[in-house]
């Protein structure tokens, strides 16, 4: 294997049946000749997949035989062998499907039901619920703002959002999806200095255009804007629309910064347990200043 190999080069030799058996076969080691496989291939099929898995650099011959290499291993074991055990659990993976969406289902409920559902299947060693809902792991504060936007841009109706944290890029998307007409809970938990209250204030007394203006002075009008403001929130996080979650975790010997981040995109539970971790925040939160003085109006 003289170049390295692409995605699509691996996934194109899968999607041949031969060659995935070719593959099965190599993972436990079969000696070098055509008869060893039972397919209905001529000599000549079977050794030219033969060496597409070998150019591939997932088969390689040793002392007369042939077997998997490390690349081919894990290859086999991450998607063949565990491809096998999924189809074979097709129909309750399908069940899982069906409960997501039954609204008659509390949350805490259809996440007992599925862990039973992969618990009684031959599922147990590769997958969990939180497979099943899809999630990142963040390490860094610049991918924690593209993970944050990425998902925010995911927003049609209520957002809840509790940041230790500012960026200017975030703040924009958040005007964004108001403008959209998505509804706004948030709790400020950065320092006075550059509070949300203190940026809004200065756009409305220095606007950089008029657009933002006519947006930052609809949004502090509206219904839909809810702004509150604590110090010294123990941590960062948001839920869009009930079903995803982006939150943090601290690093307790830097309190001021975050050990990983966490983006889960479809666990209607976690995200009512963060709506209530954030109602119970805001009970002894304020609103600011210039909330109560636009509405007093």
């Amino acid at each position: 294997m003289s170049d390295a190999v692409t995605a699509e080069q691996v996934f194109s030799i899968l999607a041949d049946r031969h060659s995935c058996n070719i593959l099965k076969m190599a993972y436990s080691g079969f000696k070098a000749s055509s008869d060893s496989y039972v397919g209905n291939l001529s000599k000549k099929q079977f050794y030219v997949r033969l060496k597409r898995l070998r150019d591939a650099g997932l088969v390689e011959k040793r002392n007369m035989f042939y077997r998997t290499t490390t690349f081919g291993s894990l290859v086999y074991n991450s998607h063949i062998k565990t491809m096998d055990s999924i189809l074979t659990n097709y129909w309750s993976l399908k069940a899982i499907d069906v409960l997501k969406v039954r609204e008659d289902f509390p949350s805490h409920q259809k996440e007992a039901v599925m862990n039973e559902i992969i618990q009684n299947g031959n599922l147990r060693s590769i997958v969990n619920s939180t497979h099943l809902s899809g999630f990142t792991i963040i390490k860094d504060f610049n991918a924690l703002i593209n993970e944050v936007i990425k998902v925010l841009d995911n927003a049609h109706s209520e957002v809840y959002f509790v940041s230790r944290y500012h960026d200017p890029h975030v703040s924009a998307k958040v005007l964004e999806i108001f403008a959209r007409g998505a509804k706004l809970h948030i709790l400020d938990g950065n320092p006075e200095q550059i509070s949300l209250e203190n940026r809004l204030n200065a756009i409305l007394r220095t606007p950089p255009n008029k657009e933002t203006f006519d947006k930052v002075n609809e949004m502090i009008r509206s219904s839909r804007f809810d702004l509150k403001r604590k110090e010294a929130v123990p941590i960062s996080f948001m839920v869009i629309d009930g079903t995803q979650v982006v939150y943090e975790t601290v690093n307790y010997s830097s309190p001021e910064q975050f050990t990983v981040a966490i983006a889960s995109y479809d666990d209607p539970y976690m995200a009512q347990r963060f709506i209530t971790y954030f109602n119970l925040l805001s009970k002894d939160a304020v609103t600011p200043r210039l909330l109560a003085s636009v509405r007093e109006r």
